[in-house]
């Protein structure tokens, strides 16, 4: 291994000397990328400096694309650096997905801030909350009944730009405190039911479209682990459930594929797929008895699923043979 004197980086001599359709200059921009890509916050994976806003989060992620999205080396020769581009692609997308939405790249803030600047904001925290309380105190004293229908009004509008913002977890969170206030409220509660559901469809999509992109570029334990996460947060999710477990199948876990499965088919016992995915599972641990019973029920209830109709085919070669 080769030492960079300029940032301490060890770089790997036969990576340079590959035979691979990238100038030197680029090679050294992926080689320092990827090494640094562990050791990197989410700014610095931008090249970034500390609370840059979401613009210029969203707008260095688009110039990082340039460079490390494998698909901007079409037709090259790329060997291991195609694997290393994709490291480093998921990396810089990583840090996008939280610089680029305003309420966690605030919440990051907080978390990776210098000392200096956490105390400060810590300050600016405790004292709006001491206005807040004074002013809240004042309405109170001068009048509950005004106080408390201030401050449901601004629970409820602030729930309202936030739902119509598709930012549900946070109405709901201002939703479920505006009911506990008025608990005889009926609207208020079907609108924080709503918000809820709204919240837990959204994140369980999220984790969806994450194991999705996993799946794409074969990372087939990643994106298990999120399909599983976005059946855990919806398990109505019969989809996540349905190709959660056809990538565990590809990833060799075979008891990740029956939990899943098992699961697809608990959310919508009368969907095929969910019977299809489940037969295919069993067949490939080796339980054929119960795969020809599932993949047989998938047909009943949708005679399109080839795949159910290939294995059953296959099952029974295999008991005339």
């Amino acid at each position: 291994m080769g030492a960079d004197p300029d940032e301490g980086i060890e770089l790997d001599p036969a990576a340079l000397a590959e035979e691979v359709d990238l100038e030197e200059d680029r090679r050294l921009t992926i080689l320092h990328a990827e090494a640094r890509a562990d050791r990197q916050n989410h700014w610095e994976a931008l090249g970034l400096g500390w609370n840059a806003s979401v613009e210029a989060a969203k707008a260095a992620y688009l110039e990082k694309v340039k460079v490390f999205h494998p698909d901007r080396y079409p037709g090259r020769k790329l060997g291991s650096f195609r694997g290393r581009l994709e490291r480093v692609f998921r990396r810089i997308t990583e840090a996008r997905d939280v610089l680029g939405d305003e309420a966690r790249r605030a919440a990051y803030a907080r978390e990776t801030a210098p000392p200096e600047e956490f105390a400060r904001m810590e300050a600016r925290r405790l004292d709006d909350e001491r206005r807040v309380a004074e002013r809240r105190g004042r309405l109170a004293r001068r009048n509950p009944i005004v106080a408390r229908a201030t401050q449901l009004g601004e629970l409820i509008g602030r729930a309202r730009q936030a739902m119509a913002e598709e930012r549900y977890a946070q109405a709901a969170a201002d939703l479920f405190t505006a009911s506990g206030i008025d608990t005889q409220n009926a609207e208020i509660k079907a609108l924080a039911a709503e918000a809820k559901r709204k919240a837990v469809a959204q994140k369980a999509q999220d984790l969806y479209e994450k194991a999705m992109k996993a799946e794409a570029i074969g990372s087939w334990s990643l994106a298990v682990t999120a399909y599983r996460e976005a059946v855990d947060v919806d398990p109505r999710h019969v989809r996540a459930a349905v190709q959660g477990a056809k990538a565990a199948l590809q990833a060799g876990d075979g008891a990740a594929a029956k939990d899943l499965a098992d699961a697809a088919v608990r959310a919508a016992p009368g969907m095929g797929m969910a019977h299809e995915v489940l037969g295919l599972v069993l067949a490939a641990l080796g339980k054929e008895k119960e795969a020809k019973r599932e993949l047989e029920r998938a047909l009943e209830l949708d005679p399109r699923l080839e795949a159910a109709k290939e294995r059953l085919k296959k099952m029974r070669w295999s008991l005339r043979g």
